[in-house]
């Protein structure tokens, strides 16, 4: 019966914090779009949720469900009386105009359906998931406390743990390890990346360009096979990008809200993984050019440096006095293999990046051309080169041993990709191509679907022959096979 509650209970959490991203988008000059509304409540919800346990670890109070879940109520009740004394209209999903978006949404329902499936079925499987964040979350649980650091060994005691925090509720919720419910979150959050890239481009005010940014992400093998995972990834991504979505609205209309959402949104990317810091400086000097271009005022850079650091901060804070790091060194840089083929990883591997990747480096050269000669829209290229580049850079350098870590940036990647397709497309194929290309077109998205289909749903020919097993033949299953692809 509580594992039954704890189903119920966590997504009417999650829904919780529509009235707070509701209200909070209705104060901005441009408000928000359906993509951008969903992507907010589960920013809120989800990084509220883990701020709480971790303000109560602090104050030295032992986690209990009942107390986090009170206190989220309590802070989600403001949200609710805001939003009805605005009259605000209930959510209504936005309906797909034109064969791009219907396509788009139509891929994006059936990749999102098979993550959540494999996301629910089966347990932890995969190394980090397993030795680093579950871990830890099986610790917090039986001890209702964050990990301590061990003197002189605190290497992954430093990892950010909004992850972690999220399992730990998850088994307190149920009353045991539930695996299944611990892995709907981080699932839910990598699949925000699809919206988020829609948003990214509706704030770009090319709606196309992210609707073809969600399809591009949606069809990458690479993102199916890695969104059902529990690793910290494809989160970061979800917050990175809606980070860079505040960072252009706020460079357009100067706004406080959007200050305050930019840096909230890169805090929790910041919180969600350590690697994020390099978005954080990202922003920063967004801020700065924004300043010196008179485009955004010092009351919002601090507005939003302020957001930034009242949720990541005291993470942070307590690595550099607890363990005298700000991030462990548990990157392998002697491993990085700085070669020509990892410069073009994303078209020399199809069976990981499609098409996508062909796309994406193209539309990043594009971008950064632009940006060169100075083009009209050269600050929004400068945006998601910003938001791209310097990882890209950083895994080069540093981590191109594993190109998973590439999942960091690829929604703004794809976006990018998008931005110069959609212009492409109105610029320079006739109208009566275009017209009859649609239905091929239509069909190649749907024929690209289908490897990610299969990629996203683990272990099938044991789904096949007992669809209705348990919880130990499950674990028996996944944890006796190979732990990565």
């Amino acid at each position: 019966m509580q594992t039954l509650l704890a189903w119920l209970i966590a997504p009417l959490l999650l829904g919780a914090a529509y009235p707070w991203a509701a209200w909070t988008l209705a104060k901005t000059p441009r408000q928000g779009n359906p993509a951008l509304v969903l992507c907010l409540t589960l920013a809120f919800s989800v990084g509220a949720l883990t701020q709480i346990m971790l303000w109560q670890a602090a104050l030295g109070l032992a986690f209990d469900p009942a107390a986090v879940t009170a206190s989220y109520l309590a802070l989600a009740l403001p949200g609710w009386l805001l939003w009805r004394r605005a009259k605000l209209p209930l959510p209504r999903p936005a309906r797909p105009r034109g064969a791009l978006a219907a396509t788009a949404l139509v891929v994006c329902a059936l990749v999102s359906a098979a993550v959540l499936f494999n996301a629910v079925y089966w347990p932890f499987s995969r190394d980090d998931a397993l030795g680093i964040y579950n871990h830890f979350a099986v610790w917090m649980y039986d001890h209702r406390a964050i990990a301590p650091f061990v003197a002189g060994s605190a290497l992954y005691e430093t990892y950010p743990v909004l992850i972690p925090l999220t399992y730990t509720y998850s088994y307190m919720l149920s009353g045991w390890h539930n695996e299944y419910l611990a892995r709907l979150f981080p699932a839910l959050l990598s699949l925000g990346c699809l919206p988020a890239a829609l948003a990214l481009g509706c704030a770009l005010d090319r709606p196309a360009a992210g609707w073809l940014g969600a399809l591009l992400l949606a069809v990458t093998p690479v993102f199916g096979a890695w969104a059902s995972a529990g690793y910290v990834d494809l989160p970061m991504a979800f917050f990175h990008t809606l980070g860079a979505v505040f960072a252009w609205r706020l460079w357009r209309d100067n706004a406080a809200a959007d200050a305050v959402l930019a840096g909230l949104t890169m805090g929790l990317a910041a919180w969600t993984k350590n690697a994020a810091l390099v978005g954080a400086l990202g922003l920063g000097l967004w801020l700065v050019l924004g300043w010196l271009r008179q485009r955004i005022g010092l009351r919002q850079v601090a507005l939003a440096a302020l957001a930034l650091l009242l949720v990541a901060g005291p993470w942070y804070a307590r690595s550099l006095l607890g363990a005298g790091v700000l991030i462990a060194p548990t990157v392998w840089t002697e491993q990085a293999a700085r070669t020509l083929e990892n410069l073009l990883v994303l078209v020399l591997f199809p069976d990981r990046y499609a098409v996508t990747g062909l796309l994406a480096t193209a539309g990043a050269l594009a971008s950064a051309a632009a940006l060169l000669r100075r083009a009209p829209d050269a600050a929004a290229h400068g945006l998601l080169l910003l938001w791209t580049a310097p990882y890209f850079a950083a895994w080069w350098l540093f981590a191109s041993y594993d190109p998973r870590f590439l999942l960091l940036f690829l929604p703004p990647l794809t976006v990018t990709a998008g931005l110069w397709l959609t212009r492409a497309w109105d610029d320079v194929v006739p109208r009566g191509w275009q017209r009859r290309a649609v239905l091929p077109l239509t069909l190649a998205a749907l024929l690209l679907t289908a490897p990610v289909l299969i990629r996203s749903v683990e272990h099938k020919r044991a789904i096949l022959r007992d669809p209705l097993m348990g919880h130990a033949a499950k674990v028996e299953q996944v944890r006796s096979s190979s732990s990565s692809r």
